[in-house]
């Protein structure tokens, strides 16, 4: 593997380190993101530069998992960006449901942090097909590089932080409180399964059988990504896209020329795109 010009000798071993150890690479991610990130480390750790950080990581495996975790982007909350679920819900869904209503209808959420998002779109559709009366069969996937998260996901637990673009109606319909924390209720828990995946693979992930999805959300991931890689995870998603079915990135996100080609914004401004 060529060493990037702009990744000095000690950062390269040590990303090649974290990537023996975790198997993901880091070495795609842009620059400045990695570099700012790690600097947290080392004023927490006291280590003045990469190669001493590389020495203390080896001898302390458990900063392993607190550099993992300042890596790894794990903001999120239910329903991020309104609109977005606005139209997901008047058109995006209500049209996948109709056109697939004899097939599985499949959606992949990556880079799903706790689960937020897959949680989101998971209330619409119970509400969607409630309205209907539908018995439509729906698979929902999330997936993330980050196992820690994905144990939160699963648990299902949040605080009111996570909750504040969430309706009155959705709150009280499809949570439980409980001392201050908000757990998702079994009904939306058992539509959403969740995997480790890393996207930068090209893959879709295993633990979803199927090999394409008729709507795909990756949303506020590929901006860490130099602009190579995310042209590439971009074509790939593009790729297990059903015809007419969905991308969704994420608002400071674009589609390169040679993949927005195959593919209509359904609403300006809103970063939603339907493939021909």
């Amino acid at each position: 593997m060529n060493k990037k010009v702009f990744i000095t000798d000690g950062l390269y071993e040590l990303l090649e380190y974290v990537k023996e150890q975790r198997a993901i690479d880091f070495n795609a991610y842009r620059p400045s993101t990695i570099k700012r990130r790690l600097e947290l480390r080392f004023s927490a750790s006291g280590m003045p530069d990469y190669a001493s950080y590389h020495n203390y990581i080896r001898e302390n495996p458990k900063e392993l998992d607190l550099l993992m975790d300042v890596l790894t982007i794990k903001v999120s909350y239910f329903f991020r960006n309104p609109l977005v679920f606005e139209v997901l819900s008047n058109i995006v869904l209500p049209e996948l449901l109709e056109t697939h209503r004899n097939d599985v209808l499949r959606i992949w959420c990556a880079g799903c942090a706790r689960g937020e998002e897959a949680y989101s779109i998971a209330i619409l559709l119970k509400e969607i097909t409630a309205k209907e009366g539908s018995s439509q069969q729906i698979f929902i996937i999330g997936t993330d590089i980050d196992k820690e998260v994905l144990k939160d996901a699963r648990e299902a637990v949040y605080n009111s932080d996570s909750l504040l673009e969430v309706k009155k109606r959705h709150l009280d319909e499809y949570f439980i409180s409980k001392d201050g924390l908000y757990r998702v209720k079994d009904e939306i828990k058992s539509m959403v399964s969740f995997a480790y995946h890393d996207v930068t693979t090209l893959t879709t992930p295993k633990e979803g059988i199927f090999s394409d999805y008729h709507l795909i959300l990756c949303r506020n991931a590929i901006i860490y990504f130099d602009r190579d890689l995310s042209d590439r995870v971009l074509k790939g998603f593009a790729g297990f896209i059903q015809s007419n079915g969905y991308l969704t990135v994420g608002e400071t996100e674009s589609l390169s020329a040679h993949i927005a080609g195959n593919f209509q914004e359904v609403m300006p401004g809103i970063k939603i795109f339907k493939k021909s």
